[in-house]
């Protein structure tokens, strides 16, 4: 934290935010901003100095093709990447994102990427593709009395292969999740999760962005209270938003093998 201010780091904001991932960083400053913290908002692109202080680091979706060219730079920044995490710092991985930020991409043709390590799994390609809306029971310590089910998308080809007693982010309610052998998606890693949950994840879920900050509030030894006043309009909008998902859900799309 930086002269007062909460610092979230978003990773590869150009390679790696094609499913307006930049509302996921808007939904920490604003909500943050709602409980009268102040934030300031750090872009690292490849070959820069990594900034040795964050609070949050946001990493979103991108495609393969952006990995394997990112493959030098991962590899140098994984180390602290890896750190921040060990050390508190929620890093949010959503879509490749999350894929990229587990130890290795194995796809169906030409070498593995390495990944930055951060949570103990591996993201093997070739899987059934699913596009459709996502509804999930989350894992992810939210504040007392939150509701723990999310609404989300997904658009992937992937199963997670999860490392021995790696926690899942969520229990699937419908979608396809990790495709590993059992109904749950994603992984959680301390104050970390990784998700293959798209939208953007956070401002269609209010109660996960107020877990986060708080998480990266407490490490600093400050309270996070959200303001109910001064967000009741954006979370009726959230709620309605989530409540159409979950009513169709099983509707809007179908597999797409």
């Amino acid at each position: 934290m930086t002269a007062d201010r909460l610092t979230i780091l978003h990773v590869y904001p150009r390679q790696m935010g094609v499913s307006g991932d930049r509302g996921n960083v808007v939904a920490l400053t604003r909500r943050a901003a709602a409980a009268d913290l102040a934030t300031q908002v750090l872009e690292y692109a490849p070959g820069d100095a990594l900034p040795t202080e964050a609070d949050v680091v946001v990493v979103g979706n991108g495609p393969l093709s952006a990995m394997r060219s990112l493959g030098p730079d991962v590899t140098r920044i994984g180390g602290p990447l890896r750190e921040f995490a060990a050390a508190g710092v929620p890093v949010v991985a959503v879509g490749g994102g999350f894929d990229l930020a587990t130890n290795q991409v194995v796809p169906t043709d030409g070498a593995p990427v390495e990944g930055f390590g951060v949570f103990d799994a591996r993201a093997v390609r070739g899987a059934e593709r699913r596009v459709n809306y996502f509804v999930l029971e989350t894992r992810y310590p939210l504040l007392p009395g939150a509701d723990r089910r999310l609404a989300a998308f997904e658009d992937h080809a992937t199963k997670m292969e999860l490392g021995s007693g790696v926690t899942p982010f969520a229990d699937v309610v419908s979608g396809g999740g990790n495709q590993a052998g059992q109904p749950v998606e994603g992984a959680i890693s301390g104050s970390s999760f990784g998700s293959h949950a798209q939208g953007p994840l956070l401002p269609l879920n209010p109660a996960l962005t107020d877990a986060v900050l708080a998480a990266a509030a407490a490490r600093l030894g400050r309270d996070y209270a959200p303001d109910a006043e001064r967000t009741a309009d954006i979370d009726r909008y959230a709620r309605e938003a989530r409540a159409t998902v979950d009513r169709y859900v099983d509707k809007a799309f179908k597999r797409i093998a």
